[in-house]
Parts: C-alpha cells; structure tokens; sequence
C-alpha cells in the first residue's frame, strides 16, 4: 500500500514499519515462568499465586519444552477439592498436594502449540487467534523454550509501530 492511502502516513509523513517482517523473536519475552516436570502441585500452587496465574512452561534440564500449565489445567486437577463436582473421589486437598503422582508432568497440557523463532509474527496471530490461545511458546530447532509470545504483546508491539 502506498503511503498516500493511509490517513496516518499522510499526516505524519512517517512511514509504518511492514509487518511482514516482524518474527516471534523481535515480540516474545524471553522472561517466563518455568517448571520442571518433578516439581510439586504444591509449588505450581505457590508460583501461580505469586504471577498471578501466568502459565507455566515445562522445560526438562536441557529446557526443552514439555508442556504447558495453565489455570485451568490447576482448576481441573483441583476441582473435587473446591466443591466443584466431578467424578473423581479425592477427601482433602493435602492428599492432592502430598500425593506422590502430584507433579507437573502430571497435570501438564502436552499439545500447546509452539513456533519457532523465525515464524511471521503473521502467522502467529493467525495460529492464537485459531486455537484461541493467548500466547505460544517459541522454541529453537532442538525444542528449546526460549521465550513467549502472547496477544497482548503483539497488540503493543503493533501499536507503537502504528499499526493499530
């Protein structure tokens, strides 16, 4: 499009930086949340409280991704116990927190969407806005999580370049 059709440009005369080359790596935030998938439902409960409720990545070792943990992937494993009814018998929280099959990787969303640091920032909202997501996790050829991106990120990003 050329400058001259956009009432913007014409009356900054500045032109808008093209979105077709803006990647997941120029918006993500390499800041996130992380666990392991040995850490405890009752450390998973203490870190939500204290982001409140950021997701969290879990990365083994090596920091390649595992999964995700959203709130309610934590809601869903602890519905029994906040009166919320479900067909699981379970008598007392501390028996959730205490129990040896109550780690990350137990509670974990394994299918969360991922790109790579070089998708178009297109494409990724195309990918959040499908799945109805809001953020992926960006990864490197090995798998690595190296950041995250979210639509809100996004939704800055393009309105300080004047995009929106």
């Amino acid at each position: 499009m050329d400058y001259r059709d956009d009432p913007r440009e014409r009356q900054t005369g500045e032109k808008r930086a093209d979105i077709t080359t803006i990647v997941a790596r120029d918006i993500m935030s390499p800041d996130f949340a992380r666990a392991a998938p040995d850490t405890s439902l009752y450390d998973i409960i203490t870190r939500f409280s204290e982001t409140v409720c950021q997701d969290l990545v879990v990365t083994d070792h090596e920091g390649i991704f595992r999964g995700v943990i959203t709130p309610f992937d934590l809601m869903t494993h602890l519905n029994p116990i906040i009166g919320v009814r479900t067909r699981r018998k379970v008598s007392c929280i501390e028996c959730i927190v205490m129990g040896d099959a109550s780690v990350a990787g137990d509670i974990m969303t394994r299918g969360h969407l991922t790109v790579r640091e070089d998708t178009p920032i297109v494409e990724v909202l195309r990918l959040l806005e499908k799945y109805h997501h809001p953020d992926l996790v960006v990864v490197d050829e090995r798998g690595v999580a190296l950041g995250v991106v979210s639509i809100c990120a996004i939704l800055s990003h393009l309105r300080i370049i004047g995009h929106l």
